[in-house]
């Protein structure tokens, strides 16, 4: 394969990962090939030159989003110069927002791809690439702990059990990711707003 066919082919494979990315998190894992290869203007033969199978792309699609929300969070970090805390406040902030609430394409992996790769075996790619994302944001949450910020663990140094993450970087990622689950579930009711605003209140509440 020549240099230019190469470059071609990691562009296409790069367009069904991004698309797909977004599909997953808009519409689940049940998006079908076609879908996701007419998303990327691409055949689905050229689905199967680029990837082994669905579950190899569900893995791929999973990272690429946890990848988003890494940038998004140095995005935070880079308008707080470099204060976690504030950082981790403006995180909340968006995380928490009817914005985000009612954007799931681009939004966080962790609820927006948590009832699929819940029924996923384990050791599949899209767990796998989950439950690291899962813990590093967790991690990222404790290093921007004011009770914490020196001493949490970093997400690379967590055991792989999850165990060296604070319990209370973890609380906080159930309450936000749990709030923004019945918070979509229940969007267009005035319950939807309530849960956000609760949620939002716990989180402060709980750096005090």
């Amino acid at each position: 394969m020549g240099r230019a066919s190469r470059a071609q082919a990691a562009e296409h494979r790069e367009q069904i990962v991004a698309a797909a990315s977004r599909m997953f998190r808009e519409q689940g894992f049940q998006v079908g090939l076609a879908e996701l290869t007419g998303a990327a203007g691409l055949t689905t033969g050229g689905f199967y030159r680029q990837f082994r199978s669905k579950g190899a792309l569900q893995g791929e699609a999973t990272e690429r989003a946890f990848k988003e929300l890494r940038a998004l969070l140095a995005g935070f970090e880079a308008a707080g110069d470099g204060d976690r805390v504030a950082a981790r406040e403006a995180l909340i902030d968006y995380y928490l927002s009817p914005e985000h609430r009612d954007s799931a394409a681009t939004g966080c992996p962790a609820s927006a791809l948590g009832a699929d790769v819940a029924r996923q075996p384990p050791g599949s790619p899209a767990k796998e690439r989950y439950v690291h994302g899962v813990r590093e944001v967790a991690g990222w949450l404790a290093e921007g702990a004011p009770d914490t910020a020196d001493t949490a663990a970093p997400p690379r140094e967590a055991e792989a059990d999850g165990s060296a993450v604070p319990d209370e970087a973890l609380a906080m990622l159930c309450t936000v990711v749990g709030a923004l689950v019945l918070a979509r579930a229940t969007a267009g009711s005035p319950l939807s707003e309530q849960l956000l605003d609760t949620a939002r209140t716990a989180v402060a509440a709980s750096d005090r």
